[in-house]
């Protein structure tokens, strides 16, 4: 690989936005080149390492930056990086897990409450003019329904806090990769996927996007789930089949559903799930929160410099 630029300093592409005193962090020790400037298309001759969000790293992209050491993921899954095709070129990947957890665990629990309430359909209603009446008049609390957590990672935990000591609600979680000795005390364990399916009425998604979870709620998944459920997605798009879940709303066997993160991001306007009325939808906005965004545009610039060994 070739040696820094200017002043013997590395050149870092900064290929999305991230928050302001990270930027000024990364400008006061590199070469850096941010998504402000036209010349940032170009990452691939120059860049001694990128960071990036959302924007896909493909081995062709890696085959093609000759200078790349580094990839810094914002965020946790690295899903949108060809992993095993930065390691034979000896590019290491870097990202920020558990960083944001409490900004996701927040909007996850907002979409329990507004499922659990119904707050998008008294909207809907009074908008035109027609308050609802009787039975869908009346929601539930959120200690009224025993909740599952599939995936206990740092977000995974925070929901489970905030569920048992905001709310006081009753948690169960499955998660095979967490030994008993480690398992946090006061969260159920359940042993298997039916049993945490069969449990929840109220079930949050948080695992990464792998070969084990793609399609992992499907059909007869969510056949599992009671009657009247509700799901929430702050995972990643793939680990739910979106035309299965459109159709458990539209036949009624779920009460609800709400995701941040979509199979196409952003999704089309016209993807069934979004026509239901018992669907919430945001676009993977999970850890934009202005203390969120800082935490991991900070967190990522030191892992990338310290990569570098830049001090």
């Amino acid at each position: 690989m070739n040696g820094p630029d200017k002043a013997g300093k590395p050149t870092v592409y900064v290929l999305e936005p991230i928050h302001e005193e990270a930027v000024e962090g990364l400008r006061a020790k590199v070469n850096l080149v941010t998504w402000e400037e036209k010349e940032v298309s170009r990452w691939h001759e120059g860049a001694d390492a990128i960071i990036v969000r959302s924007h896909p790293v493909s081995a062709a992209d890696i085959s093609l930056a000759s200078r790349l050491q580094v990839v810094g993921k914002h965020g946790a899954g690295t899903d949108t990086i060809d992993v095993e095709a930065a390691a034979r070129q000896g590019v290491a990947v870097i990202s920020t897990p558990g960083v944001n957890a409490p900004s996701v665990a927040d909007l996850a629990l907002a979409m329990a409450l507004s499922l659990s309430r119904n707050l998008v359909g008294h909207t809907e209603a009074l908008r035109h003019g027609v308050p609802l009446t009787g039975r869908q008049r009346v929601g539930y609390e959120l200690a009224e329904l025993p909740a599952g957590i599939i995936g206990l990672g740092a977000i995974g935990k925070a929901v489970a806090s905030r569920l048992r000591c905001g709310f006081g609600a009753t948690v169960k979680a499955y998660d095979p990769g967490i030994a008993d000795a480690d398992w946090p005390e006061n969260i159920g364990r359940a042993d298997s996927l039916h049993e945490i399916l069969a449990a929840s009425r109220l079930l949050f998604l948080h695992v990464g996007l792998n070969d084990a979870t793609r399609g992992m709620i499907s059909a007869a998944e969510l056949a599992m789930l009671p009657e009247g459920a509700f799901l929430i997605n702050c995972a990643r798009g793939g680990v739910v089949n979106e035309s299965d879940l459109a159709n458990a709303l539209a036949n009624g066997h779920l009460g609800g559903a709400a995701s941040d993160v979509f199979e196409q991001e952003p999704p089309s306007p016209d993807l069934p799930l979004l026509q239901h009325p018992g669907f919430i939808a945001t676009p993977h906005i999970g850890g934009s929160t202005h203390e969120g965004l800082r935490r991991t545009g900070l967190e990522v610039v030191s892992k990338v410099l310290a990569q570098l060994g830049v001090e």
